[in-house]
């Protein structure tokens, strides 16, 4: 799927994990944990392209890891001492990015299987639990990354859900291909139903 049908998707499921998780924040008097927790689903919905360059994350994220370490570069051969003064937190920085680094194998490959999924749960318990951050948080993140596999799986091109294990491609018996008629349709529809029981909800 493209960008805007991989968030209409996680956005969906947002909609179905608050309305059957009572656990998380679907609730009248807590506005801003929605909204963060939406916000995550959003942006879980685009994770797994971060395997390319071509995506609408994959850019920023390049764009930005390129510039992170040019700098890191510039400031190691003319300040070394700023890593002195900063190692702790640098070495967190790079512990947290190094695992999400290893999964990238190339496009619809370790990120678009389920041992990313798992990957991602473990990951965040770990985060969750070095920098004790609400988990729901984490929560949005794994449902958008679930909801970005699921609108793959059903496009011709399918995921290769064993991945490394076996790299074949599975797909739902009934398919489309990314960018068609089919995929605006399906997103369309999906963007009235969420407004519709919104509405309803609310």
């Amino acid at each position: 799927m493209m960008a805007p049908g991989h968030q209409v998707v996680g956005f969906t499921f947002g909609v179905a994990a608050v309305t059957m998780l009572p656990a998380l924040p679907f609730l009248p008097e807590r506005p801003l944990e929605v909204i963060a927790f939406f916000l995550f689903v959003l942006f879980g919905a685009l994770v797994p392209d971060i395997d390319t360059p071509r995506s609408k994350l994959g850019r920023k994220f390049w764009r930005i890891l390129i510039t992170i370490f040019t700098i890191t570069l510039i400031v190691y051969l003319f300040a070394p001492s700023f890593f002195d003064t900063y190692r702790e937190p640098l070495k967190t920085f790079v512990m947290l990015l190094l695992p999400v680094l290893l999964m990238i194998r190339g496009h619809r490959k370790m990120t678009h299987s389920l041992f990313f999924l798992l990957f991602l749960v473990v990951y965040s318990y770990f985060v969750q639990w070095l920098l004790g951050l609400p988990w729901y948080y984490f929560g949005g993140l794994i449902t958008g990354s679930a909801s970005h596999l699921f609108a793959d799986y059903i496009t011709k091109r399918g995921i290769p859900l064993f991945y490394p294990f076996s790299k074949t491609h599975y797909s739902f018996f009934i398919t489309f291909r990314t960018g068609s008629i089919v995929e605006k349709i399906l997103t369309f529809l999906l963007v009235i139903v969420n407004v519709w029981y919104l509405l309803l909800a609310l």
